[in-house]
């Protein structure tokens, strides 16, 4: 399938005529016959219903022509987005960071060298699920209503502990857990929830001694050896390295980290950010901590 296939494709289906088709495309009527035919030959499916010299799109080609116009309109936009060169006026873009504040330096240091015209706004506080219209951008680790969601990143939490703890297990059971002490973030947090929401469905309760809403300073906790914790593989690994850690068994606690746009039509530099996002959660990905 080409795009010479597609365009064909729309203009038959819009003239409903191979003759007008032919005269809009400025080829033979045989040629745009025969486009027509290796399309449905490729798909397996007929497209058109045929009456005498006239077309019109049966129950499949309805469906495939929503598709491909849909395709030739995001094409168009492209074309259109880089005619006369890239635009280089100002733009505001906001990224609500619910979770994997740690990469925050990478993101802007990114941003501010392949798109110097972008003035970029950064949020970490959580927001009333209202409120997130407001941003470009969201990176939190659940789906969000409503939204495009595009997952970038999983990561396994393990457990970890400052070496001075004494401790030397690289596997744990959820239920050996019960009687630690933990220093965690607060209640509502995004990372928190997951870590409850795994606990709870096995019936077990973690015991927090000492809780934080920020956390660098729960990172700073763990590596003063204050308890044990939980700690993201890939969005904690700036952690120390006088930090052991070890792994739940025999189900592992994940989780995955979204890129969530309140917008279904992206404007060309949100379109830009968003791929440079995803390119970087990806390299992020492949940085994971290792037990």
């Amino acid at each position: 399938m080409n795009l010479t296939q597609l365009k064909c494709f729309a203009v038959v289906a819009n003239q409903e005529s191979i003759t007008k088709a032919a005269d809009i495309l400025y080829i033979s009527q045989p040629a745009v016959s025969k486009t027509i035919r290796q399309l449905e030959e490729e798909l397996q499916v007929k497209l058109f219903d045929r009456t005498g010299r006239t077309l019109k799109l049966n129950r499949a080609g309805r469906l495939f022509y929503s598709y491909a116009n849909d395709s030739l309109k995001e094409l168009d936009r492209g074309i259109n987005a880089v005619k006369g060169g890239v635009d280089n006026s100002e733009h505001p873009i906001s990224i609500l960071m619910e979770v994997a504040s740690p990469f925050i330096p990478s993101i802007v240091f990114n941003i501010k060298n392949k798109f110097p015209n972008v003035r970029l706004s950064l949020a970490q506080h959580t927001v009333r699920e209202a409120d997130f219209k407001q941003f470009d951008f969201i990176v939190t680790s659940h789906p969000l209503k409503d939204l495009t969601n595009v997952p970038v990143l999983k990561e396994e939490v393990f457990v970890g502990w400052n070496l001075t703890a004494g401790y030397t297990k690289k596997f744990i059971k959820p239920e050996e857990l019960t009687d630690e002490k933990f220093v965690g973030l607060n209640k509502n947090n995004p990372l928190r929830n997951t870590i409850d929401s795994y606990f709870d469905k096995r019936g077990i309760t973690i015991n927090y001694m000492y809780e934080s809403d920020d956390p660098a300073t729960i990172r700073g906790l763990i590596e003063a050896g204050i308890g044990l914790s939980f700690i993201p593989s890939v969005t904690w690994q700036t952690i120390s390295s006088q930090v052991q850690l070890a792994r739940l068994t025999p189900d592992p606690l994940e989780r995955t980290i979204y890129l969530c746009s309140p917008s279904s039509n992206l404007t060309d530099i949100q379109r830009e950010i968003s791929n440079e996002l995803i390119k970087l959660f990806l390299s992020f990905q492949h940085s994971e901590l290792k037990i």
